[in-house]
């Protein structure tokens, strides 16, 4: 894992636009893109985007974003398709998405990461790294979870840090390090970040952003 040194900016979607625009990424596939909102901002940004999640009522929400925004430049070509994190590959082919190349840039953020079980999780991770092209960026947000690091995924009750949603499986951040090394396909680097900083001069964050490049 590299370290990173410098803070990232301190908006989300400012350094999700720094991440992607350092490595020059044109084609992004947005897993778990819930509402959208990250999804929105890339287009806007003029990035080709793949968004895809698995409730139908988030990608209802999503189409209904793309319909207010058909005049505008990018819009017509935001694709939208029904998948989970766990099974990308199948379900995109499934839904006619054209893989191609792969994609410059694959995100799983929101929190969606720790809603899956831990060998959903694997196979996320193998499913987004088959997809992503060489050269190509993985960013995953990962809720911390027991500060002991047992290397176990945190029970739902644990309240470490903060209150957590039921569904939630905060992983620590030594599991996550394992879940990654046998569950991605190919060579990778991998940069952390903390709240968008560098982990070291986080301390104990909530949360860890992985910056994974496939190489």
């Amino acid at each position: 894992m590299q370290g990173q040194t410098d803070p990232a900016p301190s908006t989300r979607t400012g350094w999700l636009r720094t991440v992607l625009g350092q490595r020059s990424c044109k084609r992004v596939l947005d897993t778990a893109c819930g509402d959208g909102g990250d999804s929105l901002a890339l287009v806007q940004q003029g990035l080709e985007v793949v968004s895809c999640d698995s409730s139908d009522a988030s990608l209802r929400k999503v189409m209904t974003l793309r319909w207010k925004k058909r005049t505008q430049r990018g819009f017509d070509t935001w694709v939208i398709a029904k998948a989970s994190p766990s099974t990308l590959e199948h379900d995109l082919g499934q839904d006619g998405v054209v893989i191609g190349a792969g994609f410059d840039a694959v995100l799983c953020l929101n929190d969606a990461f720790a809603t899956l079980r831990e060998e959903d999780m694997r196979s996320a991770i193998s499913n987004m790294a088959v997809l992503l092209k060489k050269g190509g960026v993985m960013v995953i947000d990962q809720l911390e979870g027991d500060t002991q690091e047992t290397g176990q995924l945190a029970n739902d009750t644990n309240k470490t840090v903060k209150p957590r949603s039921s569904s939630s499986r905060p992983l620590t951040l030594k599991a996550f390090e394992k879940l990654l090394k046998t569950s991605f396909v190919g060579g990778y680097t991998h940069t952390l970040y903390a709240q968008h900083r560098s982990a070291e001069q986080e301390g104990q964050p909530f949360k860890f952003y992985h910056v994974i490049d496939k190489i």
